[in-house]
């Protein structure tokens, strides 16, 4: 073979590669890496395009993944459990002055109330990636197995980030619950791309409310962004959002979906009043600059306080490790922030997947 053969197939290996490269790099984000998109008036949080926190915040960038995966070797322990130690125990019917809320794994919540069964950001996949067999590995069994779930009535998806919007649960739940879906701006054609056009679903913007039964639903502003590609572009088209649920004559309940440190929490209890439960994130918070999108443990705490909630219920931890921290270190983050703060523990609990935890009446 002559040093100009040689060449020419480099020069056509490196062309070809670049070509399925850039190809990927276009298909991607409309396939399957597809995310959400609005098209809608400007508002306070949003240009036109994209979304915004109307607080001064930081997008992560390309630097602080490349930082983070050098740094992996710092990770806290994350032991791998293959059985739980809790079993959910479900009442008959919630209704009237009670709640319920069952912890599933992550951020999906079973929350029980005014006589409904909803899902907050519901995953039951092993891994959470666009792919399964990549990414982030599960380290606990779901809470509660897929055939032992109650009908569900509602599920509510916070933002369009692997762990809270797994579509491969979606896609199921649709077909075997044929839930109401209430998604903030953006995601409805996310959700309908992998679920049908004929999905049940409802879209609405911060402070929006949807009425359900004798449940109302209200989304909240949070601290956060959202995502499904690498792209500049791709990013925050869709908004994110928490839930502040309220029946008439029962209980409050607030699911906070994910937040960075903000004076939303603030907000939400000037607004909507101090809710009866808070089911507010722990996890996801090493090394710092992470926290551009999440709070620590202390930080949660600090949010519990400014919602002036009765009880608080953690989640966005234990079954998937996000960020550096280890398992028991979360716990014993948020313990510390309990006791510095003179919170008593069973006030903000941390629960096990399959755990039920429920008001006392």
């Amino acid at each position: 073979m002559t040093r100009r053969t040689k060449f020419t197939l480099t020069a056509l290996l490196f062309a070809t590669v670049g070509t399925m490269l850039l190809a990927g790099d276009f298909l991607m984000p409309r396939w399957l890496c597809r995310g959400g998109e609005w098209d809608g008036p400007v508002t306070d949080h949003f240009d036109g395009t994209f979304f915004y926190n109307p607080e001064p915040s930081t997008l992560y960038k390309t630097s602080n993944l490349l930082q983070w995966l050098s740094e992996r070797h710092t990770k806290g322990d994350y032991p791998t459990v293959k059985k739980n130690t809790h079993q959910p125990q479900l009442a008959p019917k919630v209704d009237g002055q009670d709640w319920e809320v069952t912890m599933v794994n992550h951020s999906t919540m079973l929350i029980r109330t005014a006589g409904l069964n909803i899902l907050t950001d519901p995953i039951w996949s092993d891994y959470t990636s666009p792919v399964q067999g990549f990414g982030p590995r599960r380290h606990r069994p779901v809470g509660i197995v897929w055939e032992k779930l109650p009908r569900i009535d509602v599920c509510l998806l916070s933002h369009d980030h692997y762990d809270h919007f797994d579509a491969p649960t979606l896609k199921r739940l649709s077909a075997e619950h044929k839930p109401l879906f209430i998604v903030p701006l953006g995601l409805a054609r996310l959700v309908k791309y992998h679920c049908g056009e004929d999905v049940r679903i409802i879209e609405a913007d911060w402070w929006d409310s949807v009425q359900h039964g004798n449940l109302s639903i209200t989304l909240t502003p949070a601290k956060h962004w959202s995502n499904r590609y690498r792209k500049t572009y791709t990013r925050n088209r869709s908004l994110w959002c928490g839930f502040y649920l309220k029946s008439a004559g029962g209980p409050s309940i607030y699911f906070v979906g994910d937040s960075a440190r903000s004076n939303c929490f603030t907000q939400i209890h000037n607004r909507l009043g101090a809710p009866d439960v808070a089911l507010i994130p722990i996890g996801a918070y090493k090394p710092d600059w992470i926290r551009n999108g999440h709070i620590s443990p202390a930080e949660a705490v600090e949010a519990f306080r400014q919602l002036q909630a009765r009880q608080a219920i953690a989640c966005h931890f234990g079954t998937w490790q996000l960020a550096n921290e280890g398992y028991q270190e979360t716990l014993d983050d948020l313990a510390a922030a309990l006791k510095e703060t003179n919170i008593p523990a069973e006030q903000f609990i941390a629960p096990d997947n399959g755990q039920t935890i429920r008001n006392s009446h």
